[in-house]
């Protein structure tokens, strides 16, 4: 019963924690300017608003992956390829830390119950384990045997565990979830690049194939093909908000938009001269004053076209491109979004779950539990 009290009050403190403002909700990394800006929507002019450019310094040189931090802390980790390093910067866009690490790292992801974040960095052939409590490189695993080393890594929440993949190889490892031991591998495919799995439910785990021009769904638990997905040429980017599984394709300039219910996919062109490549889904949407806050949309950054370096914002349900942004800075890279919550003034205008849906199981338990909930 205790437990039980213990998961309601820890689920209370969740939902009054998503009422907080941020001053800005995502940002887009800039690879050939080595900068970053961070965005967010302003309800009053109706329209996105963009910082200055956020120099990343010696160690974020060449940005080639961003990720929001998992709460309660408000960050966005830059692994910077050319820099040897990952920059922190902060929701107001001050540029807090400096971690040198190894060689080329281009991947991160946080085990937040461990305290860790792994960076994979390619021509050091290793993953470097982060103490994100000080900042600070605490150990190294090898990862042996691959053509150009280790490439994009993600970590699995419910199956406490990372994936990792070797870029321009087909080997897709599985990491222990303090990330000091391969816990296994298996050959996957032609060209593997980027993975992306569901932290809410995990169902699959989806990796782009650029040798095949596919997506494999994977099952996250035995680490076997469920399905496998043709999109268009050279699939790069993909994440996953269930059902919705957007892959950006950088040779065709085209992002599809898979249904996990069905398989069936969409097909989005985007406009001449694109070059997409990450991708990240704002998962949230709140109505606040008959306006609804901007989720259920992809977030796709363009590459560098011949009339700027734009970052496309995609309807998950039409397939419709919503806004076409021209970041600044060139060569848009990376993105990463985080769902805008109302200022204070507007936290009353807010819905009130019908039900907090709470499931716990089994209950009585020993020594362990499942809390399942929605809010």
């Amino acid at each position: 019963m205790r437990r039980t009290i213990q998961a309601l009050i820890l689920v209370a403190t969740l939902f009054c924690s998503a009422n907080t403002s941020l001053a800005y909700w995502g940002l887009a990394g800039s690879s050939t300017s080595d900068s970053a800006s961070l965005f967010y929507w302003d309800f009053d002019m109706e329209e996105f608003v963009f910082s200055d450019p956020i120099p990343l310094g010696v160690y974020g040189n060449y940005p080639y992956d961003a990720v929001k931090r998992p709460d309660p802390v408000q960050e966005i980790w830059i692994p910077g390829a050319s820099g040897d390093g990952v920059v922190v910067i902060d929701e107001f866009g001050n540029l807090t830390h400096e971690i040198p690490t190894n060689e080329y790292p281009v991947s991160i992801a946080f085990n937040p119950g461990k305290d860790i974040a792994l960076v994979s960095c390619r021509n050091g052939d290793s993953l470097d384990i982060i103490d994100t409590s000080t900042y600070e490189v605490i150990g190294y695993l090898p990862i042996p045997g691959t053509y150009l080393g280790p490439g994009n890594i993600v970590f699995d929440v419910r199956g406490d565990r990372f994936f990792l993949v070797a870029w321009y190889d087909n080997i897709l490892f599985e990491i222990s979830d303090d990330g000091t031991a391969i816990t296994n591998q298996i050959d996957l495919g032609n060209n593997l690049w980027q993975l992306a799995i569901d932290p809410n439910f995990g169902n699959y785990l989806y990796v782009t194939d650029r040798g095949t021009d596919q997506v494999r769904v994977l099952d996250p638990d035995t680490m076997a093909e469920v399905q496998i997905i043709d999109v268009g040429d050279d699939p790069w980017g993909i994440d996953v908000d269930e059902p919705h599984v957007v892959v950006a394709c950088e040779d065709s300039g085209d992002v599809y938009i898979i249904d996990s219910t069905t398989w069936q996919t969409q097909h989005i062109a985007l406009p001449l001269g694109s070059d997409p490549r990450d991708v990240s889904i704002a998962t949230g949407w709140v109505t606040v004053g008959g306006r609804e806050l901007l989720g259920a949309a992809a977030y796709v950054a363009g590459g560098r076209t011949t009339s700027g370096d734009p970052l496309y914002v995609i309807d998950l349900y039409d397939g419709t491109i919503m806004h076409d942004l021209d970041v600044p800075g060139t060569n848009t890279n990376v993105v990463a979004v985080e769902a805008q919550w109302p200022l204070p003034s507007a936290v009353d205008d807010l819905p009130f779950a019908l039900s907090l849906q709470l499931e716990v199981s089994p209950n009585p338990f020993n020594p362990r539990t499942q809390v399942k909930f929605q809010l």
